[in-house]
């Protein structure tokens, strides 16, 4: 199923594992080894979808404050790629369906960055988690933190490269720029991919 097809007719970003993951692999296959670390142990994984993935920086300050806690969060997203981005930014601006009240455009969020966590039972780590430079979003968007400290303001690009790294791969009478910039013609290859992911066997 395609990703335009998907998204009308549900509220859950599990159906994308398939193309997330690829996306996620040909990100840190593109990136230095130091870049992000895998806090997965560190965490409880909520969902199929969640990239257990952040900058250096902001993944050691999770560590402190989990340490500080005693106790593991349950990780609903910290990284994020294009797909799932584009899915909670269509069900925030088409009536902000499926729950989502708050979501910034494909490019733009600090998830993309790999600098923001969503988490269950957030009201048990504002404070802990402030401790390390990590800031509650609010009630406007009560799951999420920023990571407010040293981190790469480019990564984002990177996962959009990432993506078109992926689709010219499998597409290749079809095209598009390696630039890491969200634009039409990347949204509409986004639009037109396999949320299953694309045929490994290419």
């Amino acid at each position: 199923m395609l990703l335009s097809n998907y998204l009308p007719s549900h509220c859950d970003t599990g159906g994308l594992a398939g193309l997330s993951k690829q996306i996620a692999r040909t990100l840190l296959n593109s990136l230095p080894s130091d870049a992000l670390v895998d806090i997965s142990s560190d965490v409880v994984v909520a969902g199929p979808t969640t990239l257990p993935y952040l900058q250096r920086e902001a993944g050691e300050a999770l560590r402190a404050a989990i340490t500080e806690m005693g106790q593991k969060p349950r990780l609903v997203h910290a990284l994020r790629v294009l797909p799932q981005q584009y899915a909670v930014f269509y069900w925030y601006t088409h009536g902000r369906r499926c729950g989502v009240v708050l979501a910034a455009s494909p490019g733009a969020s600090p998830h993309e960055r790999a600098i923001a966590i969503d988490i269950e039972n957030h009201g048990d780590w504002i404070s802990v988690l402030k401790n390390h430079n990590w800031i509650w979003r609010g009630q406007a968007d009560p799951p999420h933190f920023n990571y407010h400290g040293g981190n790469d303001p480019d990564l984002g690009r990177e996962g959009i490269r990432a993506f078109q790294k992926l689709w010219n791969q499998h597409n290749p009478n079809d095209q598009i720029l390696e630039d890491g910039s969200y634009g039409p013609k990347t949204q509409t290859r986004l639009e037109a991919s396999p949320i299953e992911g694309f045929d490994s066997s290419v």
